[in-house]
C-alpha cells in the first residue's frame, strides 16, 4: 500500500461553528503575528504534508466572521515553515488574472515551491458587486469563466522559460528575449498581454487543485478535492475524478478526537449547544486517535491524500501529531514531507513542460 500525505484546513479555529469557544486563545487574536506563527510551525513540524487556507465565507453561519487574505497569509507562513505545502484558496471568479498569476508565483518563490492553489468557482450577487460587475447567470457561466481563469493564470507563469535569465554583463544582456513571451490570454472577461512580472516558478506552475463534484474544472486541475458523507460516496467520487483525468485525489475528512480528558462525543455535545455542527457533504469521524486510523486506512488506498478538517484546532492538531499521525505512520499510510521538497514532490507529480517551449519544439 502506498504511503499518502495527510494535510489540514486551517478554518478559523476549526471546523465546528463554535470553535472559537474552545479556543487557547481570545478571540481578537486569530489573526495576529503572535497566532499565525506558532500555529504554522506546529502544523509544519507534525508531520502533516499541506495546509489548505480558506477563504472567508460572509454567507456561512456561525464561526469567525472575518478573514484574512489567504495569499497573503499563505506567503507570511512560508517564513516560518520549511516543510508543508501551503495552499491558499481563491476564488477565480471576477479575478484579475495577471495580478493572481503574480501574487501566487510570489507565494511559490517565498516557499521555495512549496505553493499551491485551491480554486473556487463561487458567484453571487454580493460577490459581482465587489468587483462592480453583474452575477454570472449560472453555475455553467461561472465555471467557464474559472477555467478561463486557470488557463490565463498557467500561461502567465509559463511566460519566463526555466533558462531566460543569462545575465550577460560583457553583452549587455540580461534576458535571452526567445525566452520571454507575452502570455495573450484572453477569456471572457478579460485580455492579457503579459508577460508576467516574475520569472517561472520554483516549481514551473503551482499545484492547482479544485473541489470536484462532477467534472467542471477536470481538465484544469491536478488535484481533484473530493468528499461525501459515506466512505462508499467519497470512494465513488474519487474513482470518477480519475476517470475524468485528474493526476491525484485529496478526500477531505472532518474529525473530532477524544482529548483533554474529554470524549470526542463530549466535546461536541457541548459546543452544539452553543450551534450544532450539522452534517455537510464530508465523512465525520468522532472518536479516539486509534478508531480514526482505522476509518482513514479504510480510505488511504482509494485516494492520493486525506485533508483533515479539525473541530477545533488548537485542541485536536496536538491529537493529530502525537497520536493520529504516528499509528497512520506505523501502519505505513503515512508520507511525511521532506525539508527541501516541492509540493510536486510530495504528491509524486512532475514539473510541467512550459508551453511556450512546446510550442518551439512543435514548430
Amino acid at each position: 500500500m502506498s504511503r499518502i500525505p495527510i494535510g489540514i484546513d486551517l478554518d478559523g479555529e476549526g471546523a465546528h461553528p463554535a470553535a472559537w469557544r474552545a479556543a487557547d486563545h481570545a478571540p481578537a487574536e486569530l489573526f495576529t503575528p503572535a497566532r499565525i506563527t506558532p500555529r504554522i510551525t506546529a502544523v509544519d513540524e507534525s508531520g502533516l504534508g499541506f495546509a489548505t487556507l480558506p477563504e472567508f465565507d460572509p454567507t456561512a453561519s456561525g464561526g469567525v466572521g472575518a478573514g484574512l487574505d489567504t495569499i497573503e497569509t499563505a506567503s507570511f507562513a512560508a517564513a516560518s515553515t520549511s516543510r508543508i505545502g501551503l495552499v491558499p484558496v481563491v476564488n477565480a471568479i471576477h479575478a484579475e488574472p495577471y495580478h493572481l498569476a503574480n501574487q501566487l508565483n510570489t507565494l511559490d518563490w517565498a516557499s521555495r515551491g512549496r505553493g499551491g492553489w485551491l480554486v473556487r468557482s463561487v458567484d453571487s450577487a454580493d460577490i459581482a458587486a465587489g468587483y462592480g460587475r453583474e452575477p454570472h447567470r449560472d453555475a455553467a457561466d461561472a465555471d467557464e469563466e474559472a477555467r478561463d481563469v486557470i488557463t490565463a493564470v498557467r500561461r502567465l507563469w509559463d511566460t519566463w522559460e526555466d533558462d531566460v535569465l543569462i545575465a550577460d554583463q560583457e553583452g549587455g544582456r540580461f534576458l535571452d528575449l526567445d525566452r520571454w513571451h507575452y502570455a495573450d490570454a484572453v477569456g471572457g472577461s478579460f485580455a492579457i498581454k503579459g508577460p508576467g512580472l516574475l520569472p517561472r516558478p520554483p516549481q514551473g506552475q503551482l499545484v492547482v487543485w479544485a473541489d470536484e463534484r462532477g467534472s467542471a474544472l477536470a481538465a484544469s486541475a491536478d488535484i481533484a478535492v473530493v468528499s461525501g458523507r459515506s466512505l462508499p460516496q467519497v470512494i465513488a467520487r474519487s474513482v470518477a475524478a480519475a476517470e475524468s483525468g485528474v493526476p491525484r485525489r485529496v478526500a477531505s475528512v472532518e474529525i473530532a478526537l477524544d482529548a483533554r480528558g474529554e470524549t470526542a462525543a463530549d466535546r461536541l455535545r457541548s459546543l452544539d449547544r452553543d450551534t450544532e455542527w450539522a452534517p455537510g457533504d464530508r465523512l465525520r469521524i468522532v472518536g479516539t486517535a486509534a478508531e480514526a486510523a482505522e476509518r482513514l486506512a479504510e480510505l488511504a488506498p482509494h485516494v492520493d491524500g486525506i485533508r483533515l478538517h479539525p473541530a477545533v484546532i488548537d485542541v485536536d492538531l496536538a491529537v493529530i501529531a502525537d497520536e493520529l499521525l504516528p499509528r497512520l505512520d506505523a501502519r505505513g499510510l503515512l508520507r511525511a514531507p521532506l525539508s527541501g521538497e516541492t509540493l510536486r514532490d510530495l504528491f509524486g507529480l512532475p514539473r510541467p513542460a512550459n508551453v511556450f517551449a512546446l510550442v518551439e519544439e512543435n514548430r
